[in-house]
């Protein structure tokens, strides 16, 4: 069962990375828009398996194609099958992110149903893989591309709000982009749940979205 549509696909199929990379394509929920506001979720980026090399160099990262990489390692990039999955989906360790994405849209008023990514789409910033288990050491080439595309999938899903949970990829490419947006930390770092000024960045995520949420009378 799918818990996306491919209804924007045809604007989407046109933006480059995503003819060299299919797979890094925006997960964009079955319902999004349909119960309340459309909402742009915005990540860091994926990781490769620690035996890989074909994402070190920028530049030959960004000449390539999705035909070069292993079967394993299309696994770990593919953006909508990791986040189709039914509720309390996501039991790998790695996953922490959207376990915590999905908690704390519950707790925003977002309807459950079988799939709360259902009401949202969902991307990552850069659109080169990170070395597992670490954050991208960006190059301008990384957030040029990220800027470029975001720009581009703003266009095609034409979003209501853009959240970024990743405050490096805020701060990297947030002030280029076409259309203004929000920022949180990443769900799966300490700093989702450690208190500033009295309040978390978790709770903070979930009183942005409600507020959203709730102002267009969401169900």
């Amino acid at each position: 069962m799918n818990y996306y549509t491919e209804a924007f696909d045809d604007q989407l199929d046109k933006i480059e990375i995503y003819q060299r990379y299919p797979l890094l394509k925006p997960f964009v929920g079955s319902d999004y828009g349909r119960n309340g506001p459309t909402i742009l979720l915005i990540a860091e980026s994926h990781y490769l398996p620690p035996v890989s090399t074909v994402h070190k160099d920028p530049a030959s990262w960004y000449m390539g194609h999705e035909d070069v990489l292993t079967l394993e390692e299309q696994k770990w990039m593919r953006t909508r099958r990791i986040l189709n999955k039914p509720l309390k989906g996501w039991t790998a360790k790695g996953h922490a992110i959207y376990r915590n994405i999905e908690s704390a849209l519950l707790k925003a008023g977002l309807p459950a149903n079988d799939s709360v990514f259902r009401q949202v789409a969902f991307m990552n910033a850069f659109q080169r893989p990170a070395k597992t288990g670490d954050t991208i050491k960006q190059k301008k080439q990384d957030v040029e591309v990220a800027v470029e595309t975001i720009n581009q999938v703003i266009d095609a899903l034409q979003p209501d709000h853009i959240v970024f949970v990743s405050t490096k990829a805020k701060r990297s490419v947030g002030k280029q982009l076409s259309q203004s947006s929000s920022g949180f930390h990443h769900p799966a770092c300490p700093w989702w749940n450690r208190k500033q000024d009295g309040i978390s960045s978790k709770q903070r995520f979930i009183n942005h979205i409600s507020s959203h949420w709730n102002a267009t009378g969401a169900a």
